[in-house]
């Protein structure tokens, strides 16, 4: 308890000297925030805020454990097998996924996809339904990956299992029905992040191509001073005043010393990227870090289809973004981006 007092104190602190830096820049009221959101979504203004930390993180874990896999109306459209992948690194465990094969499809693309929760939460049940649309609608092999959380297990931990995940999808693209030349990432919120962390460590490593990366609301960089955050400081669900929180889980010994490529926008180099769908949403923290490596990623020629929806909290999106991700998939997996031509017709 008295660690967790210290803690705030300093986080308070830490917030009263970057809001002197930025003068321009108020947290808003509850008021203030429920004139930004969409009708439907002003109440949630007004509910109470949730404090992060190590109690937080248990009782949700688990609540989480209690909860069962959601049951699919389109069940019989797709096949889900489970499978244990090892682990990147010796003495790194197996890394349980859930694999979302659309029926009568043989050699369909794959998608990897990662599951939010800010680094220290979540489970392959939280996007099930959504992966299985994916799969059925946009025609891809779905692998949603179960990657390590911090505090237990912080950075590169997660991006490592993505990275396992990945090389193992290739080896064994034949035995899920998928086509190992035609692979994309993605996730939301923290899992965007481990999404486009390891699209960068694949670069680095001059690993196999990655076609395409889907970043729905990413944590874009550790700059806690922009100005989504500050304003969004103290509201209910994802607020500002988590973001520095959920960094130190994340990093962990690393905290005071961020590496390259950690989160997507912690590089100076934006070339040679895969081609990219990103989302924000307009009353989110996450807004301007995620605008801001959408521009940096222009800037540096990869394509990018950007969405800002307005008036939309953290975590929330309108119907139309999946069609046309879904879209954006089935253009970008058949494009050679070094040529721009389309490299295998669609089925």
């Amino acid at each position: 308890m008295k660690r967790t007092i210290i803690y705030s104190l300093l986080l308070l602190i830490t917030h009263s000297l970057q809001a002197q830096e930025k003068k321009d820049v108020k947290v808003l009221s509850r008021q203030e925030v429920s004139e930004r959101l969409l009708p439907k979504f002003a109440p949630l203004a007004f509910l109470p805020a949730t404090l992060v930390n190590d109690q937080h993180i248990k009782e949700s874990r688990e609540k989480e454990k209690q909860l069962k896999i959601p049951e699919l109306s389109n069940a019989d459209s797709v096949d889900i097998v489970y499978e244990n992948i090892p682990g990147l690194n010796p003495g790194d465990p197996a890394i349980p996924v859930r694999i979302y094969k659309p029926k009568g499809l043989t050699k369909s693309p794959i998608f990897l996809w990662f599951h939010g929760g800010g680094f220290i939460y979540g489970n392959l049940n939280w996007d099930h339904k959504m992966c299985a649309n994916m799969a059925i609608r946009a025609k891809v092999v779905v692998i949603s990956v179960d990657y390590r959380l911090a505090p237990e297990n912080p950075y590169p931990a997660g991006v490592n299992d993505a990275y396992a995940v990945f090389q193992w999808s290739i080896k064994n693209a034949t035995q899920i029905d998928g086509d190992p030349e035609r692979l994309g990432v993605g996730g939301g919120s923290a899992g965007a992040g481990i999404a486009g962390s390891m699209a960068l460590m694949n670069r680095e490593k001059k690993g196999p191509e990655i076609k395409l990366q889907a970043l729905i609301f990413p944590p874009g960089d550790i700059d806690t001073t922009r100005v989504s955050i500050q304003e969004l400081w103290d509201i209910p669900g994802v607020k500002g005043a988590d973001v520095p929180i959920l960094l130190r889980y994340y990093l962990g010994e690393n905290f005071n010393n961020p590496p390259k490529n950690v989160l997507p926008g912690m590089t100076d180099n934006f070339k040679d990227l895969p081609a990219t769908y990103l989302v924000t949403c307009g009353v989110d923290p996450l807004r301007d870090g995620g605008l801001q490596l959408g521009i940096n990623l222009i800037e540096a020629g990869v394509p990018v289809e950007l969405h800002n929806f307005p008036g939309y909290p953290h975590g929330m999106l309108p119907d139309r973004v999946y069609p046309e991700l879904y879209e954006f998939l089935n253009t970008y997996y058949d494009i050679d981006h070094k040529t721009s031509k389309v490299t295998q017709a669609k089925e």
